[in-house]
């Protein structure tokens, strides 16, 4: 299902705001850089948002703020929207199966996007069974195995 253009809006301007990492977003900030949005609007857009499970908050929302950030599943959703997704992912699973064991950060400056786009495509890759994942505490994330079928879709598509 398409996003509306209130949430399109809220979740692009979330998503233009958020860090490499991902730190919560304070949405009185986002709020303000939404010119033609109210109050009341943005807040039924989160809920929604939230429901859907595009964004994640820090605690339950109510009409004051509650900071938030964008979740895997948000990018994703932004990128189909955009027409993007089929583009980035192809690179991203190019860069994994040229240079396996790489880090969030290779792949990233590899195909010349953003750790955070980077990240959720990863996540969607690994819960197909793409590929799988190494994480740890304080250690960056690794793409540290690739499964034949990636491999075989990936030569037939001639890269």
């Amino acid at each position: 299902m398409a996003l509306n253009p209130v949430d399109r809006e809220v979740l692009n301007t979330a998503f233009g705001m958020s860090s490499a990492a991902n730190e919560p977003l304070n949405p009185d900030a986002v709020h303000s850089k939404l010119g033609g949005i109210n109050e009341e609007d943005f807040y039924v857009s989160l809920e929604i948002m939230e429901g859907e499970g595009l964004i994640e908050t820090s605690r339950k929302l109510t009409r004051r703020p509650s900071n938030f950030w964008v979740t895997s599943r948000g990018v994703v959703k932004l990128l189909d929207e955009n027409g993007q997704r089929p583009a980035i992912q192809a690179a991203v699973e190019k860069a994994i199966v040229e240079k396996p064991n790489s880090t969030l950060s290779e792949i990233a400056g590899t195909v010349g996007q953003s750790p955070l786009i980077v990240a959720a495509i990863i996540e969607i890759l690994e819960k197909e069974g793409e590929i799988g994942v190494q994480r740890g505490l304080g250690v960056e994330l690794h793409a540290n195995g690739v499964h034949a079928a990636l491999r075989r879709r990936l030569q037939e598509a001639g890269h």
